[in-house]
């Protein structure tokens, strides 16, 4: 541009001489004079015109220099901030941090209605590298412990740790995929892993199922391997224990019933061992998701346990120290029905059982984004083959854990955001209770939000 301006000033400079002279050499001695006035005033403006354009030219010159420098200043500050942003990364980009808040408001048959604040989770992750990362799931339930409500206790200890184990991934054999599990989590090599989410047991309480023979997480080894279609896991672990502190239905219900607790009374003596083969079919017209699964624990039972399950059944002195359940699961999706179900035959110490559950879902927002609701309906039992009915009448009790216990449990989900979820689930529960003995109210629901962070 400025060479233009220069050019142009030069141009005019020589039109206006050419011009001149042209006019001095057609004209007289008087009409040179004012000719010659008249070319030194164009002259003096040319030249007044050229310092100001040369002014500019310095101006800009010293702009130009002036916002190089400011732009080379905001590039290395630019460049500082992202090195400290890469400092950062390479300190706490392999930690993810994450968890949730869970409020309940709870009602049941002969008790108050209550809310509470039931859990607040802290879930931590660590990966050293690629193929080892260390984990841990701090639970803290601001109520736990009080004695004053019947939330006494129920979700367990006010602080404790829920999960905390290290993982090692590519631990493999040949062609199969291997992955090891130190420490104490949910089993994954017993039936369908009861998390609280629609790939596990789905409703935010445990059933009557997981209570009965899977709710605990277990502290140990887990070795997991999957091969094409076929995933088969392994699990040795300190056992799981029988408590007669177990209730069914409505907290105050008092109704005791034979599960399965997480801390076992053995003293660390004896190991448990668990393992569940499962085979996933191909995707295809009739389904989107087809895995059965078959499980088997073995585990022998403490003294204690053995005095916790004669008071809990009422059966006479137990013998047998051998605990061993096995069973099949299965889980089906196809658009937006799904269907879970497991089945376990249990032969602890002297009683045998049958154990299942089934849960057809309609999950709605798969298909209708702006109806956020999914549905599901859930019956589960636990049927004895315990018929010494005059040791449980006799004691006086209408709470015995040989009764038959069905539990039938509509949910409905839903989803207000993808970081916020709320459940309306309703448990009615029947107790078969010998003729003459009072049947007990213990039906319950509660309405919970929870709110993932």
């Amino acid at each position: 541009m400025k060479i233009i301006k220069w050019s142009a000033v030069t141009g005019c400079i020589i039109a206006l001489c050419l011009t001149g002279m042209l006019s001095v050499a057609n004209a007289g001695p008087s009409a040179l004079e004012d000719q010659i006035k008249v070319m030194r005033e164009q002259m003096e403006l040319m030249q007044k015109r050229m310092q100001e354009l040369e002014q500019e030219l310095q101006t800009t010159q010293q702009q130009s220099q002036q916002t190089s420098q400011e732009v080379q200043k905001q590039m290395s500050e630019v460049a500082g901030r992202f090195k400290v942003l890469d400092d950062l990364t390479k300190k706490f980009g392999h930690i993810k941090i994450n968890g949730y808040v869970r409020s309940r408001w709870w009602q049941s048959e002969g008790e108050q209605n209550s809310f509470d604040v039931t859990e607040i989770a802290l879930q931590l992750r660590y990966d050293v590298s690629e193929n080892i990362s260390g984990e841990f799931h701090l639970w803290w339930h601001p109520s736990g412990n009080d004695p004053s409500t019947e939330y006494n206790n129920w979700a367990g200890p006010t602080t404790f740790f829920e999960s905390a184990f290290a993982e090692f991934r590519n631990l493999n054999i040949g062609p199969i995929q291997g992955k090891l599990i130190a420490g104490k989590t949910r089993n994954q090599a017993f039936g369908i892993v009861p998390a609280g989410n629609y790939a596990g047991r789905v409703t935010s309480d445990y059933s009557l199922f997981h209570q009965s023979v899977n709710i605990s997480r277990i502290t140990g080894i887990q070795y997991l391997t999957s091969y094409k279609n076929f995933k088969w896991n392994f699990a040795v672990f300190n056992g799981w224990g029988y408590s007669n502190a177990n209730r069914f239905g409505s907290r105050d219900a008092g109704i005791v019933k034979l599960g399965v607790g997480q801390d076992n009374t053995d003293n660390n003596s004896s190991k448990a061992f668990t393992s569940r083969m499962a085979y996933t079919f191909a995707r295809n017209n009739l389904f989107d998701k087809l895995e059965v699964g078959a499980s088997f624990l073995w585990q022998d039972l403490s003294n204690t346990d053995l005095r916790n399950i004669n008071d809990i059944m009422g059966t006479v002195k137990n013998r047998d120290r051998q605990d061993m359940k096995y069973g099949l699961d299965l889980a089906l999706e196809k658009g937006p029905y799904m269907f879970k179900a497991e089945y376990i035959y249990g032969n602890t110490a002297d009683v045998r059982a049958h154990y299942f559950y089934v849960m057809p879902g309609f999950l709605l927002s798969k298909i209708k984004p702006t109806i956020p609701l999914d549905f599901f309906l859930r019956y589960s039992g636990a049927i004895y083959d315990e018929n010494r009915v005059a040791a449980i009448t006799t004691r006086g009790f209408q709470t015995s854990g040989a009764w038959d216990k069905t539990e039938l449990t509509p949910l409905i989900v839903y989803h207000i955001h993808p970081r916020a979820k709320l459940y309306f689930e309703y448990y009615l529960t029947q107790v078969n209770n010998p003729q003459g003995t009072q049947n007990p109210n213990c039906d319950y629901a509660f309405i919970e939000l929870i709110l993932f962070y």
